[in-house]
């Protein structure tokens, strides 16, 4: 592949039979899906069957990275995983940035990994350039994330890049994670227990290659006016020294400053927003955490820990086991309720279920990783709870998105009540609830309406939608949902970050520009557009190819609308189930979807070159 950006080689791994093998990757392909996000779900739309269950053997996963990884622009580290996920049941996408392993993937050759099958004992994939082999993990099986992190990094030396699970990974908890560089998290819905599924460790990656870029004399330029940008931003030495304590101020800044180690960037990050942290004292004193963002260390706070101390321990702790968190609080909270009304009776054996206790809360992290007693039950998720104990345990549920807890929402985590582009997009993007921000004027802010304008414009919103996103004194939180996929769908596709401390700097047409001049494909803003609408309604076919349903997979909770349920973004009225179902039906318009049920029409279809996938 001559074009720029690109390795150009996609990486095939069959599990089952222990093979591997290279294919050169197809520059029409790259061209038409973008690379990183869009491309990762072409593949597995290539290479899927359409009905297996997330945990059967044939599934497929592909990795992948986008083509501007690896090429030293600000925040280009973005890697994505794509599978049917076994807790919501669709299709969907789990990305991560980390210290080195996209850009390792890439400098060894590949933009793209493909994994099939399972394999009979433990393994994980070691990629050292173009040496690529299955070696056993018996003995790294059952060790922690960052355990298995620590020896593969001396396996290989360092710098390399690892993406690894936990115990709880390995058995196939429906909420289990995989893990960036041990410090980045791949997944809601139950990635880590794909991975498990295989007997599949991890993947190693080191490459001493680079990334050819196409028009050199033009990326200077544009990196430059990028950095340039960066530098004159007022907030960058706040944002670099304090990361994301300001926008969500869990602990006081002295506090953050007594605790803080260091600050980590993600490979090419110039501000930095994850974090390196030491319990100065207590109990826990010289506790080190690595952690994608420090207010993370402070959920169990929410839920009945009263020590910040005994908080960082608490998620270090499911770090290592490799459980997703928020999913935890939540299923422990339930499961609280249901013993308190007599519908579940745990065995005098098990540990008490009480969420102020760091002891408790340990002992049902491992219950739950290793599959025992009640735990067993709880590893199943929501619906396995569910299922378990019947229609009665059904009725005490929080709000459940695609069997997950939301991150925002009445009884949720999440302490936010205006109903913006995240809140509706727990339910329509297929993979469920996750907090990207997309880019959203309406991500965890209340902004003035006369300031949206400028921002849908950096988004690469055009002008006709914007003003039907902003009829008036209102705001069709629908419509601009539309562009908040798009824009993160650019993002993805590049493999550049979207959390707003950085998404901030890009735009949609400088991105255009940059893709242009790393790869050489001719790009202007409207091709970017239109390939990008090609890859999320891909990507919506294939969920509907599954049995993907609005009925049922983009169902509005009930209880988000009852008494002290989500307000209007604009008025800060309480929002009833049929304006926030009208939304949907915005959203689906906008696409050129049929309003009722959210089918893309054949003319879309026709337009967008996807007519054999209807």
């Amino acid at each position: 592949m001559s074009v720029g950006g690109f390795a150009g080689q996609v990486l095939f791994v069959d599990l089952s039979k222990g093979r591997t093998r290279v294919e050169p990757l197809d520059p029409a392909l790259a061209e038409q899906y973008i690379g990183g996000l869009g491309l990762s779900l072409k593949l597995v739309k290539d290479y899927i069957r359409p009905g297996l269950d997330a945990l059967d053997p044939d599934a497929v996963v592909v990795l992948g990275a986008g083509p501007l990884v690896g090429t030293g622009l600000p925040s280009t580290s973005r890697v994505y995983s794509i599978c049917k996920l076994p807790t919501s049941g669709t299709i969907g996408w789990c990305g991560a940035g980390g210290f080195n392993f996209g850009a390792m993937l890439k400098y060894a050759g590949f933009d793209h990994v493909v994994i099939t099958g399972r394999a009979e004992k433990p393994v994980y994939l070691e990629i050292v350039d173009d040496r690529v082999e299955l070696r056993g993990a018996e003995d790294l099986w059952g060790l922690s994330v960052d355990a298995a992190y620590e020896v593969l990094c001396q396996r290989l030396g360092r710098p390399a890049g690892v993406m690894s699970i936990g115990p709880a990974g390995e058995n196939r908890v429906a909420y289990s994670m995989a893990f960036i560089d041990r410090i980045s998290t791949l997944g809601r819905g139950g990635f880590g227990a794909v991975m498990g599924s295989k007997n599949l460790k991890a993947v190693a990656v080191k490459g001493g290659g680079g990334v050819r870029v196409a028009d050199r004399k033009r990326y200077r330029e544009l990196a430059a006016g990028l950095m340039e940008k960066i530098g004159s931003w007022p907030h960058l030495k706040e944002a670099q020294t304090a990361g994301l304590i300001k926008s969500f101020p869990v602990i006081s800044p002295e506090d953050y400053r007594r605790m803080k180690k260091r600050r980590a960037a993600c490979v090419s990050c110039p501000i930095g927003c994850k974090d390196v942290i030491e319990v100065p004292d207590g109990e826990f004193a010289g506790l080190v955490k690595c952690t994608s963002s420090v207010i993370n260390l402070y959920t169990p706070l929410l839920y009945g820990i009263q020590d910040y101390r005994e908080s960082i321990r608490c998620m270090a702790t499911l770090d290592e086991y490799g459980l997703d968190a928020f999913e935890f609080f939540g299923i422990m909270t339930f499961v609280r309720t249901l013993i308190e009304e007599g519908i579940v009776t745990p065995d005098r054996s098990e540990p008490e279920v009480r969420l102020d206790s760091l002891a408790l809360v340990e002992a049902w992290v491992e219950r739950i990783s290793r599959r025992q007693g009640l735990g067993d039950v709880l590893a199943g998720g929501f619906r396995k709870i569910i299922e378990t104990f019947g229609p009665d345990a059904a009725r005490f549920a929080p709000a459940l998105v695609k069997g997950m807890h939301p991150y925002a929402g009445p009884g949720s985590a999440l302490a936010w009540d205006l109903f913006g582009t995240m809140e509706l997009g727990q339910v329509l993007d297929p993979r469920g609830p996750h907090v990207g921000s997309g880019g959203s004027p309406t991500y965890f802010a209340r902004r003035p309406l006369e300031a949206f304008p400028g921002h849908l414009q950096r988004m690469g919103v055009p002008e006709e939608a914007i003003k039907r996103i902003l009829p008036g004194e209102d705001l069709k939180v629908g419509a601009l949902l539309r562009y908040s996929h798009a824009w993160f769908t650019i993002l993805g596709s590049l493999g550049a970050c979207a959390r707003a401390n950085i998404n901030r700097f890009y735009n949609a047409d400088l991105c255009a520009r940059l893709y242009e001049a790393v790869t050489g494909i001719e790009t202007d803003l409207a091709a970017l557009r239109h390939r990008v609408d090609r890859v999320w309604t891909l990507y919506r076919m294939m969920n509907l190819r599954e049995g993907f349903q609005r009925s049922v997979e983009e169902a509005l909770p009930e209880r988000w609308f009852r008494e002290a349920g989500f307000k209007d973004y604009v008025t800060g009225q309480a929002l009833s189930l049929a304006e926030a179902s009208g939304m949907i039906e915005d959203y689906y318009d906008e696409w050129g979807w049929d309003k009722q049920t959210g089918v893309p029409s054949a003319e879309e279809l026709g337009r967008l070159g996807l007519a054999d996938t209807a």
